[in-house]
């Protein structure tokens, strides 16, 4: 990366990060490790500059405020007035409406420009909290045979990943063109060994994704047990078998999780996981 280059075009006084600020970003990204997760990913992947994972917008620079945009919107630093004009410059993207996510505070201060530009949103999840796993994982609750999936697992695992899709928003996911995106997300995780599975019987009992993987840490979610399962202590087990494999890479674990979702919780506190940032996501 050099120094010298000249950021992205700006925007109506937002503009993209350019490489010469490269430094300043890692910065930002590195102090807050859990949430940056997505945007460190591909930060670590190809940079500053924008490309197919996503590219980084701010008003002032990198340290004053900053904005991923990748498949949603992760607001990382800025005060009210930076994400109204950030949020105006996301939609001027024309990549939307697509969800937003982050610390509850951030989220709020820039929904409220993007959800004058997008229109209502889907749901507003605003209390919810990332919870993370800081200690090493109790190897007595790890539940055996949790393994990652691989491709020719896919019509098992699409069939867990569409009903948890089902319970957790309330749609169909292959509403969305015939499918085809869904398919393909699924498709991708279990192409990167992200999926990870329990499996009884030829049916998959538990499921969890990997869904980002930054230098530092790691983002888990998708989590699901079968119904018929459920009560039984396998997505305790689940969640600690995946969060004993990521600790081995030197990550920590991390996942976001409704506050109304007691049971959820309570499992992974069980795990050691421990709420972290007040949360929140707007579903588009």
């Amino acid at each position: 990366m050099t120094d010298t280059a000249a950021p992205e075009a700006a925007t109506g006084g937002c503009r993209g990060v350019g490489p010469g600020e490269a430094r300043a970003l890692l910065g930002v990204l590195e102090s807050d490790p859990l949430v940056s997760c997505p945007a460190a990913e591909k930060f670590a992947a190809s940079g500053a500059v924008p490309g197919p994972e996503g590219r980084f917008l701010t008003l002032g620079g990198p340290e004053r405020s900053l904005v991923f945009v990748g498949s949603s919107v992760l607001p990382l630093r800025g005060d009210a007035h930076d994400h109204h004009e950030l949020g105006h410059a996301v939609a001027g993207l024309g990549f939307g409406p697509m969800s937003v996510h982050g610390r509850r505070d951030q989220v709020s201060a820039l929904w409220g420009a993007l959800g004058s530009c997008w229109g209502s949103s889907r749901e507003h999840r605003g209390a919810q909290h990332l919870m993370a796993l800081r200690r090493p994982v109790d190897r007595s609750l790890v539940l055996d045979d949790i393994r990652a999936a691989t491709l020719l697992e896919f019509e098992q695992v699409l069939a867990a990943a569409a009903a948890m899709y089902r319970e957790e928003l309330g749609s169909d996911p292959f509403a969305v063109g015939s499918g085809i995106p869904f398919r393909r997300r699924v498709a991708r995780s279990l192409a990167r060994g992200r999926t990870w599975i329990g499996v009884d019987d030829g049916e998959v009992f538990f499921k969890a994704d990997v869904a980002a993987v930054s230098p530092w840490s790691a983002q888990i979610q998708g989590v699901w047990v079968r119904p018929g399962r459920r009560g039984a202590g396998l997505g305790a087990g689940g969640i600690a078998a995946v969060c004993a494999a990521l600790q081995a890479g030197r990550l920590t674990p991390s996942l976001v999780v409704n506050e109304s979702n007691t049971a959820a919780r309570s499992a992974y506190r069980r795990v050691g996981m421990v709420d972290v940032v007040d949360y929140a996501t707007v579903l588009m």
